[in-house]
């Protein structure tokens, strides 16, 4: 007798629970039946440390620890998945596990758009991702529209989240997903190299991403100056800013990209190979230094080049779990590192802020440059940039 697709995929799970992988999973918007078809599968307390189903807007963004540009799209299920990987880890240290298991830890982050009880404007979607803690998988899938019941498309994403991850616990063959000729699935995968991994693994601080691509432990020149950044995306306002700040400082403001944030998830490796492309004419420090006062450690001598944005957090106690004694005692390890600020002026609600609006604590003065608006200002917003983008 032939086997049914529910018994294939009966025995997908049954060999994903027998692997070594353990993964922690968070689900919005369509997909969830993937955990009750986990866990109904003898064996699922072997591979399920955590399964959420974050679905209301104000329960994704307290689970992201911010509210997403939008809640079905790239960006978020990335961010879905590199929090589900933390988490796996915290869970996993919490329960006493070895060390070594962390090379079997999968964090999963579905965010899906599908059919309603209401007339759909946009697309049927799917984006699943995964975090390990040397890859990143990002799975799109684009749905054939008012072609299935909302049943019909649960199932479906459902079976995607579960191959995928048979697919990264090394499961082999797995049932095939039913798809019409009009629907479209894009699986992307992008392997960190083992610099990278060094620094998002904290095993390194630092890695540098050079000009041509390849990895270094070292720039090639030694910077006078940091500009610090996100780059989503870089624009031409860093990149003014950069030269601005090496005709002030007289030497070369190489780029800093936080692997790890102090307020946001971590980025995922996809994330950082797409943004570390866009430096082809200066290094790129890819850091595992949330805070200034770690860059400090690392960059010691130089200058942070920051947005007046930037410096408020800089100097609010606020950052600082609202202890004055820790903003002060971080503004000290800052100076003792020969590290100060230099603050350009930024519109920020619909105003210009610059460093002399700013009230600096006592004693901190001397650590804070102006870039003086005539000689740079620029109001172009990353975000307003990846709005217009994505509404192009």
């Amino acid at each position: 007798m032939s086997q049914t697709p529910t018994d294939r995929l009966t025995e997908t799970i049954s060999a994903i629970h027998d692997s070594p992988t353990r993964s922690a999973l968070a689900i919005t918007g369509g997909g969830s039946r993937s955990l009750s078809r986990l866990l109904t599968v003898p064996g699922a307390s072997r591979t399920v440390i955590e399964g959420l189903v974050p679905y209301s807007s104000a329960s994704l963004s307290e689970y992201l620890g911010r509210r997403p540009d939008r809640f079905c799209d790239e960006a978020t299920a990335l961010a879905m998945a590199v929090v589900a990987h933390g988490r796996a880890a915290t869970l996993s240290e919490e329960n006493g596990q070895e060390p070594e298991l962390a090379d079997s830890l999968i964090g999963l982050g579905a965010t899906a758009s599908l059919a309603s009880d209401r007339p759909k404007r946009g697309d049927h979607r799917a984006l699943v991702a995964l975090q390990t803690n040397s890859t990143t998988v990002l799975a799109q899938l684009d749905l054939e529209k008012n072609a299935r019941h909302r049943s019909e498309e649960e199932d479906l994403v459902a079976e995607l989240i579960i191959g995928l991850l048979a697919t990264e616990s090394g499961v082999q063959p797995q049932p095939e997903l039913p798809l019409t000729d009009a629907d479209r699935l894009d699986i992307r995968r992008t392997v960190a190299s083992k610099e990278l991994a060094d620094v998002w693994n904290r095993r390194q601080p630092i890695a540098w991403s050079l000009p041509d691509g390849n990895w270094s432990l070292h720039p090639t020149v030694p910077p006078a100056g940091i500009l610090s950044g996100s780059f989503a995306p870089r624009h031409q306002g860093h990149v003014e800013l950069q030269q601005a700040a090496e005709s002030i400082l007289d030497g070369p403001v190489h780029y800093e990209l936080p692997a790890v944030n102090a307020d946001k998830p971590p980025l995922d490796f996809r994330t950082i190979e797409t943004r570390r492309a866009a430096f082809t004419d200066r290094p790129l420090a890819i850091t595992s230094a949330p805070t200034f006062a770690e860059k400090a450690e690392l960059f010691p001598g130089t200058s942070f080049v920051i947005g007046a944005d930037t410096a408020i957090r800089v100097i609010d106690p606020r950052f600082y779990d609202d202890d004055p004694g820790d903003r002060d005692a971080a503004l000290a390890k800052i100076a003792d590192h020969n590290c100060r600020f230099l603050v350009a002026g930024r519109m920020t609600d619909n105003r210009f802020l610059d460093l002399p609006s700013l009230k600096l604590p006592s004693g901190s003065e001397s650590l804070f440059s102006e870039i003086s608006a005539d000689v740079f200002r620029c109001d172009v917003s990353s975000t307003e940039l990846r709005n217009a983008a994505r509404d192009a």
